[in-house]
């Protein structure tokens, strides 16, 4: 079988590009401190989980503490890291993977080819309840596994030894190498999960680690709720060698207010200005910084059927047509630029060399008239004359807590009969409504985790993991499908044709409203260099950081 080597390619998002230039490499001649790196999360993580992690910071501490077959270098490029090599048949559908000598879990077990079989199968298995099973939609039997039609040891991913893999997927899959950077993708050691069973990624101290971090048994761990835990460097790490700080200690911030003061104190050394009035205040403190950030902040509507009115054509367009995304930016988010697609700006380009989001850009719009009258012919259909809907979203999330008070005043201003309950819950929560289906209209947010459009179109196929409203819309699913399987997914031109008819079909159905693309301003101490940010600008991998005197 002809064979050639996977090459790494050269997207890069803004805001690697933003962090790389700003931090740099560390000159080897100046001396670094030894304390670790002090680092905040507005909100809590929630699992140490691999296979079910889907909320920003739970994969941030992840991408610190374990490591897949591909991994993101500090120039934003997908390269091997767990894996010694990857070779791909002619006809890109069978990766036959080596794996590096040596490699260990944290508490000196031997990581194997096996340990990858058993991640992957789990991530898919129903029974795991994975919302990101449906990004392994290429490997072979996936979807059929994930809707419980074949057993999980029919995935198309195989270990010939202890150290080689042989994947096989459905379709060829260009951004395959990207997928593999995910946490869904990591290997799990399933003998510690039996042992752990329910409680496994509940805490630190019932999970096991593989990267260049770890988290040390009953010594500022974390417990599952608590505000303040800390990761050290892992000796067994393949490489350890490599890795230039003790640690990282982590706290969970939840004012904004608070971590700038902690910042400018010395017990910060990257601080969000999550507010415009912050960004004012702070805009010539040493170390300040705003990258694009590759996410997209949307409102969410249940189509279940569950809740009529959204299941109404002309109720979501009339929501869309009435939400005044201008002024509602202007007004609390002045560095978000207004999203005319799910796919946010800066994330990819398209073939004829145009931003994605620019290429594919949908005509959303702000037309208070046309809204009230297609929500009043829409209550007519259901045969009402009022309306109440629940707006969910996380109330400690400075953006999204005020984006909600907002939009209530608006819409109950643009939609004569219509009454907006605020139902700000924590983030936690939010989360957990979403991957329940259970909300009325969700003020969400999703960040990149590869640099290509399915990754957030992915989000609304019917029967995908990561349909949270629920969306049926079979001309989208065309689309999608077309886009992401032989012939169209192997001719570039035809492929980002198709992610354009479906950003297209979401458009003309109102099964979604994209927001903004957001931008974060922060404050990054000037000594710490090596920091990478890729795919969503808040993840940090610290695996080469480096802290100078």
């Amino acid at each position: 079988m002809n064979k050639y080597k996977i090459s790494a390619l050269t997207l890069v998002t803004l805001s690697a590009v933003s962090i790389l230039t700003a931090c740099g490499n560390a000159d080897n001649k100046t001396s670094a401190t030894s304390r670790n790196v002090n680092y905040s999360f507005g909100t809590d993580i929630l699992t140490l989980d691999t296979s079910t992690a889907a909320d920003v910071n739970s994969i941030d501490v992840l991408l610190n503490v374990d490591a897949g077959l591909v991994r993101w270098n500090m120039d934003a490029k997908p390269v091997n890291d767990l894996a010694k090599s990857i070779d791909v048949s002619k006809d890109g559908l069978t990766y036959n993977v080596t794996l590096r000598d040596g490699l260990k879990w944290s508490n000196g077990a031997k990581l194997t080819a096996q340990d990858f079989v058993y991640g992957w199968q789990r991530t898919v298995d129903p029974k795991t309840g994975s919302e990101y099973a449906f990004a392994l939609s290429p490997v072979a039997n996936a979807n059929a596994v994930m809707t419980g039609k074949k057993p999980v040891n029919s995935l198309g991913i195989k270990a010939i030894d202890a150290t080689h893999l042989v994947i096989t997927l459905a379709t060829p899959t260009p951004y395959f190498e990207k997928l593999l950077t995910l946490p869904a993708y990591y290997p799990v050691n399933q003998a510690f999960v039996k042992k752990m069973g329910s409680k496994y990624g509940t805490s630190s101290d019932t999970t096991l680690y593989n990267g260049a971090f770890k988290f040390v048994k009953g010594k500022d761990n974390w417990t599952g709720t608590n505000k303040n835990f800390s990761i050290v460097k892992n000796d067994n790490f393949y490489d350890a060698k490599n890795v230039k700080i003790p640690g990282v200690s982590y706290q969970i911030v939840n004012n904004p207010t608070t971590a700038v003061s902690l910042y400018k104190s010395g017990k910060l050394d990257v601080a969000d200005l999550s507010t415009p009035e912050l960004v004012a205040a702070n805009k010539d403190t040493k170390g300040y910084k705003t990258l694009s950030s590759p996410r997209v902040d949307v409102l969410e509507y249940n189509q279940s059927g569950k809740v009529p009115a959204l299941s109404n054509d002309k109720i979501r367009e009339a929501l869309n047509l009435a939400t005044n995304r201008k002024a509602l930016l202007s007004s609390i988010a002045p560095s978000f630029s207004i999203a005319n697609t799910v796919t946010p700006k800066k994330l990819d380009t398209a073939p004829n060399g145009e931003d994605f989001a620019t290429y594919a850009a949908q005509p959303y719009t702000y037309d208070a008239t046309k809204a009230a009258t297609l929500f009043k012919e829409g209550l007519k259909e259901l045969g009402k004359t009022s309306l109440t809907l629940d707006l969910e979203g996380a109330s400690d999330n400075t953006f999204a807590k005020s984006a909600v008070d907002y939009l209530k005043g608006n819409l109950e201003k643009a939609l004569p009969g219509l009454t907006i309950n605020e139902n700000l819950v924590p983030a936690a929560q939010r989360l957990k409504d979403a991957q329940n289906h259970n909300f009325q209209i969700l003020l969400t947010s999703w960040g990149a985790d590869y640099n290509e459009p399915s990754d957030f179109l992915m989000n609304f196929v019917t029967g995908s993991t990561m349909n949270n409203g629920l969306v049926s819309n079979s001309a989208f699913d065309k689309a999608y499908t077309a886009a992401t399987t032989a012939p169209d997914v192997l001719n570039a031109s035809k492929r980002y044709a198709d992610y354009k008819a479906a950003e297209n079909e979401l458009y003309k159905n109102s099964n979604v409203l994209p927001l903004a693309t957001e931008s974060v301003s922060l404050l990054m101490n000037p000594k710490l260099s090596g920091v990478s940010t890729y795919n969503s600008a808040m993840i940090f991998d610290l695996r080469h950081a480096h802290l100078s005197k």
